[in-house]
């Protein structure tokens, strides 16, 4: 299958900052991947540079004709005076409903309640089924736990682990569990 995303060797630098560097992402149609990190890790930036926002300081970016950037961007009067869960909600879904390629999406369940979150997440699942590619950064890697199909994981700019949402689970986990001791 031909990927619909395919970044090489991606650098930014603003200024004397250095935003990313050497991050290589290649994924496929259809799916939803995950781009995690703390604050200033670089998530924002990328789905910049893929939106055609921001232009790379340094290698290859490669995406559909098609890509929309969820933002505050655009917001109609009405959604002015919606509050920013709703705004984000009404957003997300405009952008579902315009089709694009590649649609890409940065925090969406931020301050959404349990129930929201989960419509959310069944959106963006169904709109992957039918064939548009999601990328979904989040500062929280369990917001990507049976949604995303891999994660990329930056911190610094740099790509730190790329693979399962399920897999940097357990990775991080690793070092946290400790055999029980039975009492004698």
């Amino acid at each position: 299958m031909p990927s619909c995303v395919e970044v090489r060797s991606l650098a930014c630098v603003h200024g004397k900052r250095t935003t990313l560097r050497d991050v290589d992402l290649v994924l496929a149609r259809g799916h939803v991947h995950g781009v995690l990190g703390p604050r200033w890790a670089g998530k924002s930036t990328l789905l910049r540079v893929l939106a055609g926002e921001l232009t790379a300081s340094s290698g290859s970016v490669q995406v559909p004709a098609s890509v929309l950037l969820v933002g505050d961007d655009g917001r109609s009067p009405i959604e002015e005076r919606l509050d920013p869960p709703t705004r984000r909600r009404v957003a997300l879904a405009r952008a579902v409903a315009g089709g694009p390629d590649l649609l890409l999406v940065d925090e969406p369940v931020e301050g959404f309640d349990a129930e929201t979150t989960a419509a959310t997440r069944s959106l963006v699942l169904r709109y992957a089924g039918q064939g548009g590619t999601v990328i979904w950064a989040s500062k929280r890697l369990d917001v990507f736990l049976d949604l995303a199909a891999g994660v990329t994981l930056l911190a610094e700019g740099r790509v730190r682990y790329a693979g399962s949402a399920e897999g940097l689970a357990t990775r991080a986990l690793g070092g946290l569990i400790v055999p029980l001791r039975h009492a004698a």
